[in-house]
């Protein structure tokens, strides 16, 4: 017996991935964004870290842009302001560090370590349902 495949229609990812390796920042200074922002709402999240005055702040909000863009391009037909777009994972991980020495007093040394990150965002997003006002 044959399957007919035209009744499984393909179901299209409403997923968008941002995946963005060393960065010049911290980790430990981006996570301390990040948490403010995971599992919520991305226009939520853009307030936020519109308001925020540090670097990682900057950062994030810029790649979270990107990321609501790259979602546009990929699901070209439907309508943004039918979904909810939220933040469904957000990973930052440490990249390479910069090491160098630096002289301190009485002939030591002190070691000096630039850190680098890495960021990975996962936009998700779920349709909205609209329910119409039958009666009064």
């Amino acid at each position: 017996m044959e399957s007919n495949n035209f009744f499984f229609k393909k179901k299209r990812a409403t997923r968008s991935v941002a995946d963005v390796s060393n960065l010049y920042c911290s980790p430990r200074k981006l996570r301390l964004v990040a948490d403010l922002i995971r599992n919520k709402k991305v226009e939520y999240s853009l307030f936020i870290l519109k308001n925020l005055k540090n670097k990682g702040g900057h950062i994030i909000y810029k790649i979270l842009l990107s990321l609501i863009y790259n979602w546009k391009n990929e699901n070209y037909e439907k309508n943004i302001n039918n979904y909810n777009l939220y933040i469904e994972k957000v990973l930052i991980n440490q990249g390479y560090q910069f090491k160098k020495i630096r002289p301190a007093p009485q002939g030591r040394c002190n070691k000096v370590r630039k850190r680098y990150s890495n960021i990975k965002i996962i936009l998700n997003s779920k349709f909205k349902f609209k329910f119409k006002n039958y009666g009064t």
